[in-house]
């Protein structure tokens, strides 16, 4: 990934939150030549350094998962036009400011229903409680998970490398940056505001 040297981040705390923040990400494997790309929902192990993550068996792409030449996880968080008309002096042109984070590793299946089914729990519970739900898996009758998990494939991305981008408008001056998070923070749009605070967060020395 291109990253301008003002647009990199490597800190590992904030690239695990970014994970977690925006946790459905596309799984990207390459193999003779030929990408397949599917989306997913994903969760983060910080102290194994893991992605957990499963798909359906239907799923073909699960069967050449051990086997791929390249693998990686792109996450991407918020994203959003900006419009030159925003800058303090009129040298700018259209750009966009956005979020964005890819995994790099290496899979291995889960095999254990154990462990498959202590996944199902993780990413129902964290999936719950940050949309404010209360559906558990304990509400499905016994019969019913097992039906269920037959159909499904359980797998494991031991993290290898990260590579974060934010571009937040830090090659532009501070009153540009500023006119930028007050567009963004007048928006009605959510993602737009959550741009405008993680800009907010960046000005601060």
């Amino acid at each position: 990934m291109h990253i301008p040297e003002p647009f990199l981040v490597t800190d590992p705390e904030v690239l695990y939150q970014w994970i977690e923040d925006w946790s459905f990400g596309k799984l990207v494997t390459s193999r003779r030549g030929k990408l397949e790309i599917n989306d997913m929902p994903f969760y983060l192990d910080r102290e194994k350094g893991e992605l957990l993550g499963h798909m359906a068996r239907a799923n073909g792409q699960w069967q050449t998962l051990l086997m791929v030449e390249d693998l990686l996880v792109i996450f991407d968080g918020p994203h959003g036009y900006v419009s030159p008309t925003w800058y303090s002096q009129p040298d700018g042109v259209p750009t966009w400011n956005y979020i964005t984070l890819q995994v790099s590793g290496k899979a291995e299946l889960i095999k254990t229903e154990s462990e498959s089914f202590a996944l199902l729990e993780r990413l129902s519970q964290a999936n719950e409680a940050r949309y404010a739900g209360s559906w558990s898996l304990d509400q499905l009758d016994e019969f019913r998970v097992r039906t269920l998990m037959k159909q499904i494939v359980f797998f494991r991305i031991k993290i290898t490398s990260m590579e974060g981008k934010a571009k937040l408008s830090q090659n532009r001056s501070k009153m540009d940056r500023v006119g930028v998070i007050q567009k963004f923070s007048a928006s009605p749009d959510s993602q737009l505001q959550t741009l405008s605070r993680l800009m907010k967060a960046d000005l601060k020395p």
